[in-house]
């Protein structure tokens, strides 16, 4: 016999959602996609990875700020989804 669940607890489960999701999501740098994950941007000053993109285009503004930081520009190094690897390289 399955439990009876009540309209408070449906309540309950459906107002902690979009909390939940919050979490789940939190860690990211950008949402280029307006996705439930977003792109993680790793890198230093001489390189810089973006994940969870479809192509190099989509990572290439992401990478080109990172980069900036540091008074470089973004030069395509390689892509193997979902990662696309850019190098800093002086401007």
């Amino acid at each position: 016999m399955r439990p009876k669940v009540s309209r408070a607890m449906r309540f309950a489960v459906l107002a902690l959602l979009p909390m939940l999701g919050g979490c789940l999501g939190a860690g990211n740098d950008a949402d280029i996609y307006g996705s439930f994950f977003g792109q993680r941007i790793v890198g230093d000053e001489n390189s810089v990875i973006v994940s969870n993109v479809w192509n190099e285009r989509d990572a290439f503004p992401l990478a080109d700020t990172h980069c900036h930081r540091y008074g470089r520009s973004a030069r395509f190094k390689s892509f193997q989804w979902p990662e696309a690897t850019f190098d800093c390289v002086s401007s």
